[in-house]
């Protein structure tokens, strides 16, 4: 069990809420398939979105079959199972420590988190019996919310 303070579990809450308004708007999209080393898509989405790598040098290859789905919002990408390790590995050397320790919950789900900007947007990444995602948010303002 992890400890955390109240300002880090709040961000935590705030990611999470996030993440699933980033899911529930991307599966309405096609998932397309990605090609070549899904780390490096990975770090250049983070990147896109406000985040700062300590390095992009001789990162771990997060090899094999994977899809995506981006929208205004962020981008979702689907990897096998197996492949949570090597996306940990990957975020690790890439970003150093997550914001959030790596847990694993009741059900069985592994979850991390990186803060991506002081303003916010985030990474997220979970594995679960079926797969590992990867989540990454960029910031968001209130308008972002606003309906149209």
């Amino acid at each position: 069990m992890f400890e955390a303070s109240k300002k880090q579990m709040n961000h935590l809450s705030k990611l999470l809420m996030l993440g699933v308004v980033i899911l529930c708007g991307c599966v309405s999209n096609h998932y397309k398939r990605g090609s070549g080393d899904a780390g490096q898509f990975i770090v250049q989405q983070a990147i896109i979105r406000g985040g700062t790598p300590i390095t992009t040098n001789n990162l771990p290859l997060v090899g094999g079959k994977w899809s995506y789905s981006e929208d205004q919002y962020g981008v979702v990408i689907h990897l096998p199972r197996e492949k949570f390790l090597a996306v940990e590995s990957l975020l690790s050397v890439a970003f150093g420590q997550p914001m959030t320790k790596l847990s694993n919950t009741n059900n069985g789900v592994r979850f991390g988190a990186y803060r991506l900007t002081a303003k916010g947007g985030g990474i997220q990444f979970f594995c679960d019996e079926k797969e590992t995602q990867v989540i990454i948010i960029r910031p968001l303002s209130k308008k972002s919310f606003l309906i149209r």
